[in-house]
């Protein structure tokens, strides 16, 4: 297993792109996120929708080994050595797992990884619709052991990250279970019965923002961006869509103070849910490949100068969130201008 030897990106990856029985049930045969893009239409004049891939990758399908091949090793040409992949797994299913799997089992594919338990509900809201519970997340001892015994498969995989020799593993929204700590504590007594000396877990900052992961039982906390609580908003007067200024959130963002517990730090390109909420989306104006820039080479100082040898990381959100308008993946409007400053910044991968 692969430790840092240098400050490296970790992008987060949306694992959505292929049909499956239960998106099948819930919105129609062989629905999957790019439909949601796809029907995105500009609420204001200049809006950016919708967001239409490059085509030299097109709506892509990642049930294909050859397309997961290409995309990974786009990746790698450009800097980004490492993905966080959303780990979904509902007491023991994971309707997700066919592109992680591949993965996983590729020869072809190089890059490090690790997993981000997403245990959250799925909602119709995730679509801007109601609140209608379409997958629910139950929690419990044999529950925490279940989700060990199936996430170990990606622990012991050679380009698993980790950290000291333990898994990096990753919980969005810890505060959402109520049995968090006792979760932690089963999981490092697994670890270490599996042959590692742990396990090394980050809380991710998505919702609550400043919470000692102490708390949880946890090693570090990770930023999500866009950070809610730093958000300004535009001049835009009109309450929806939501419409924040990207600038003067990556100002505010960059100034934050620094925490006295381990927090590993986060960019993001842009933001425009428009796909998925319509005219109750949230969105950034105001982008710019500079503040882009910006930001990432100050993430990469402030990580090496604060952060220990073994968390010489930088996150990125996200690689592939094109129904949040959240991605590097190259479209036609930016092409590679977004994976050209990762290169720049952080240098080709190994």
């Amino acid at each position: 297993m692969r430790e840092k030897d240098k400050t490296k990106v970790i992008a987060l990856y949306l694992p959505q792109y292929h049909a499956i029985p239960e998106n099948d049930a819930w919105w129609g045969k062989g629905f999957t996120e790019w439909d949601n893009v796809k029907s995105a239409l500009p609420l204001f004049q200049n809006h950016y929708q919708p967001h239409i891939p490059h085509k030299r990758i097109g709506y892509y399908d990642l049930s294909d080994a050859a397309t997961l091949e290409r995309q990974h090793a786009l990746a790698l040409r450009y800097g980004v050595s490492a993905f966080c992949y959303y780990y979904y797994n509902f007491s023991g299913f994971n309707p997700l797992e066919r592109p992680l799997l591949t993965i996983s089992n590729s020869k072809a594919i190089k890059n490090d990884f690790c997993l981000c338990w997403a245990n959250h509900d799925w909602t119709r809201t995730w679509f801007g619709q109601d609140k209608t519970i379409l997958l629910r997340q139950e929690y419990s001892a044999d529950l925490a052991r279940v989700l060990f015994e199936d996430a170990c498969k990606y622990f012991q995989n050679e380009r698993y990250i980790t950290i000291d020799g333990k898994p990096l593993f990753l919980v969005f929204r810890p505060e959402e279970n109520p049995m968090m700590r006792e979760y932690a504590a089963i999981w490092r007594e697994l670890a270490v019965k599996n042959g590692f000396p742990g396990i090394f877990l980050v809380a991710v900052e998505a919702l609550i923002v400043g919470a000692d992961p102490a708390g949880y039982g946890f090693d570090a906390a990770v930023e999500f961006a866009p950070d809610w609580t730093c958000t300004e908003l535009s001049a835009k007067k009109d309450p929806n869509p939501r419409v924040f200024d990207y600038q003067a959130t990556l100002r505010n963002m960059l100034n934050k103070t620094r925490p006295a517990y381990t927090r590993m730090r986060c960019a993001f390109p842009g933001w425009d849910n428009t796909p998925r909420y319509k005219e109750r989306a949230v969105l950034f104006e105001n982008t710019s490949m500079g503040a882009f820039k910006y930001a990432l080479a100050h993430l990469k100082e402030y990580t090496q100068k604060n952060l220990p040898d073994n968390l010489q990381y930088v996150f990125i959100n996200a690689w592939n969130e094109w129904g949040e308008g959240c991605h590097l993946e190259p479209d036609e409007k930016n092409s590679y201008a977004h994976l050209g400053i990762v290169k720049e910044i952080f240098g080709t991968a190994p």
